[in-house]
């Protein structure tokens, strides 16, 4: 079959057939419809973009309240919670301390505090330490309180991107810091030791510790770890220390002459009391722990200064405070039996005491501590409240109707005897010479019921016409009258007169020595005395005198 080729003619420019659309209807479509047609789809297109766009900006807005919502929402619901608590990114040191309350702070301190471990090395050895090991005195309280504070401010304490890390609130101790590396790296034959001063218990004095040259650690590299340590607490630090040759830069005279003032102080009298009638005299051993020679380790500067911390502890101690305490004591006034009208007898079964409560330790320490420094004794007191005693009215004994009951005394004028019963069983009677019969019976010894008021194991009896010291076993019951023994000066141990019942007091009941210590034992404050009978007048013995009587008038 032969193969036919059916070629078409190539159409030039001029030939190009423009091709038109052509519509629904099957009509070629016209310029003009072709353009309608475009914009229309221009304008679909544009309106489908504003669409669009509506969309687009409804969205955006409703994420944005989205978050305004939340970030109110934060503000808020945070202000709420952190207002007690540490805010969002506190750290103590590189911890985390976020939403902790006060206690949780307070554990979280002293837990970091126990945590915090320094290692000091130098030549092979190792001088581990604590905080306390180095002197370093951790106030937990501003600590907590700089946590919870380390922001102010609403918004800013809500401010995550903020960040604060917070340092232990502490005091430090450089010397301390320093003398423990040295001990724990340094053998103590090869440390320097610096000229120092210090108390001996044995010769209760100062004395002068010589020092020498020696090893010691490079004390810049301590305080620095110590300062990071502080700031950082609560990890397991190790640090190489470089040991220096070091020097006694102590000069000894100045040293002495601190232990010379250090012991001129030990002699000062410092009198503490409770304004009352408590008082403690420091002994001078307390005194030594109140001065502290102190030596500055770079500049070799040793001086004597006064320890107001030691002071105020000592001034607080358990001990001082139970010592100028004193307990109220109820005064128990006697009164004479109720059935017999209940008046005083002017005797007190119990001395009433005040009560002295310490609640201070007021301006004490403060002078202590400038009498000390200015050399010079001192009389100080503590702060006290005073609590006035108390008065109760007590009946006197005066079960005297039976067999062994309360002691009382009958003493009988006509007899010239005084008798010790105890209820109706008498105890004892013993021969007595009572107020001399006058015509004006102004020396007559009162009769009537009495009570023991007031007594003296021995003092002067004075009157008109009269004056006798040494006068014994003193027991008075009715104004000025008493039993009591006559001064052995006067009549020696057995008066004759009183052995033969002769009155001759002033109106005193006269008795032996020895009777008058049984009846001052006998008859305690409160015991009734009964006088009766009739004095005589004659003046002539009542009886025999015994065989120890004595005649003796004195010089």
């Amino acid at each position: 079959m032969t193969d036919v080729t059916t070629s078409f003619p190539r159409p030039n420019d001029e030939q190009t057939t423009v091709l038109r659309p052509v519509g629904f209807d099957g009509m070629p479509r016209t310029t003009a419809d072709t353009d309608a047609v475009d914009t229309r789809k221009r304008r679909s297109r544009m309106n489908h973009a504003k669409r669009r766009n509506r969309t687009g900006l409804v969205v955006l807005f409703a994420v944005l309240a989205v978050l305004l919502a939340a970030l109110i929402a934060y503000f808020f619901i945070g202000r709420w919670y952190f207002q007690d608590k540490a805010a969002p990114g506190v750290h103590l040191g590189n911890v985390s301390v976020m939403g902790q309350t006060k206690d949780e702070l307070t554990d979280t301190v002293n837990q970091q505090v126990k945590n915090t471990v320094v290692s000091f090395t130098a030549d092979g050895k190792t001088a581990k330490a604590s905080l306390s090991d180095l002197g370093v005195s951790v106030d937990t309280s501003k600590t907590v309180d700089a946590l919870l504070n380390a922001k102010t401010g609403d918004f800013a304490k809500l401010n995550i991107f903020d960040q604060p890390h917070v340092a232990l609130a502490a005091s430090t101790d450089n010397a301390t810091a320093e003398q423990y590396v040295t001990d724990g790296l340094v053998d103590e034959a090869d440390r320097v030791q610096l000229t120092s001063v210090s108390y001996n218990k044995d010769s209760q004095q100062f004395e002068v510790v010589a020092g020498k040259d020696g090893k010691q650690p490079n004390t810049q590299t301590i305080t620095a770890a110590v300062k990071q340590t502080v700031g950082n607490p609560g990890e397991h630090t190790t640090v190489a220390v470089k040991l220096e040759t070091g020097k006694d830069i102590v000069d000894p005279a100045v040293a002495q002459q601190v232990s010379d003032d250090a012991n001129a102080r030990l002699g000062l009298t410092i009198n503490l009391g409770n304004t009352k009638d408590r008082n403690i005299t420091i002994p001078a051993e307390q005194i030594a722990t109140f001065l502290k020679p102190t030596t500055n380790v770079k500049t070799g500067e040793i001086s004597l200064k006064v320890d107001d911390k030691a002071i105020s502890t000592y001034v607080a101690s358990a001990d001082v405070v139970k010592e100028l305490t004193e307990e109220k004591v109820t005064r128990e006034v006697y009164i004479a039996p109720k059935a017999e009208g209940g008046q005083r007898i002017g005797a007190d079964k119990t001395l009433g005491q005040d009560g002295v409560e310490v609640t201070g330790v007021g301006d004490a320490p403060a002078q202590i501590a400038k009498a000390l420094e200015q050399n010079q004794p001192v009389d100080t007191a503590v702060a006290v409240k005073d609590t006035p005693y108390d008065v109760k009215e007590v009946e006197v004994p005066h079960n005297f109707d039976v067999a062994n009951g309360d002691p009382w005394v009958h003493v009988n004028l006509t007899n010239q005897t005084a008798t010790a019963y105890r209820g109706t069983t008498p105890v004892a009677t013993f021969n007595i010479a009572s107020g001399q019969y006058t015509a004006d019976g102004s020396r007559l010894s009162a009769t009537g019921t009495f009570y023991v008021y007031l007594k003296y194991e021995s003092q002067t009896m004075s009157g008109p016409g009269y004056s006798q010291p040494g006068t014994p076993w003193v027991s008075y019951y009715n104004g000025s009258e008493a039993l009591h023994g006559v001064p052995v000066y006067m009549w020696g141990e057995h008066p004759i007169y009183v052995q033969q019942g002769i009155p001759g007091s002033h109106g005193c009941i006269n008795m032996q020595v020895a009777d008058a210590k049984w009846m001052y034992d006998f008859a305690p404050l409160g015991t009734r005395v009964v006088v009766d009978g009739t004095t005589p007048s004659s003046g002539e013995p009542l009886r025999a005198a015994g065989p120890d009587a004595t005649t003796y008038t004195g010089a």
